[in-house]
């Protein structure tokens, strides 16, 4: 794996990134069900997402990761487009929490085989970053499996 600084790499912890990308979506649509349509519109504090906008965020996300894990896997050595997540957010067009969910879970489940099956030789695969510089697929694979731990963290807040 790379010796880049993975920013979420507290919220994942000891656990195992791919464990994680299997796990995770499971406890946030338990939680998203546990909040109801009212929950959803819940942030923790003013200012900050709700729910329902934690949701897209994670829809959002993990389409960029999944276009990041496969050109990193068909182009060794590609440089990934960085994106400011509150530019993205002003392009989603809705705050449907439950269609963000249904379609975070969906893709997620689409790319589970893929995830699974990686050898080492392909989680070494290099790719480069412009903030983060020389990474990996396992990297980012981290990467996302703890940024959606932190959102997950959230979540659990506001339920």
């Amino acid at each position: 794996m790379s010796d880049a600084l993975n920013p979420y790499g507290g919220d994942l912890g000891n656990l195992d990134a791919r464990e994680a990308l299997r796990d995770t979506p499971t406890a946030i649509v338990r939680i998203v069900d546990g909040l109801g349509p009212d929950g959803l519109r819940r942030s923790l504090a003013p200012g900050k997402w709700s729910a329902a906008q934690i949701l897209v965020h994670l829809a959002q996300v993990e389409t960029m990761f999944q276009a990041r894990l496969r050109l990193g896997l068909a182009t060794p050595g590609i440089a990934l487009q960085p994106f400011d997540q509150d530019d993205f957010m002003r392009t989603g067009g809705s705050d449907d929490g439950r269609a963000a969910l249904e379609a975070y879970v969906g893709l997620r489940r689409f790319a589970l085989p893929l995830i699974e099956r990686l050898t080492a030789a392909e989680l070494a695969t290099p790719m480069r970053h412009a903030d983060f510089g020389d990474i990996s697929v396992g990297w980012l694979l981290a990467w996302c499996a703890g940024h959606e731990r932190r959102h997950l963290k959230q979540l659990e807040a506001l339920a």
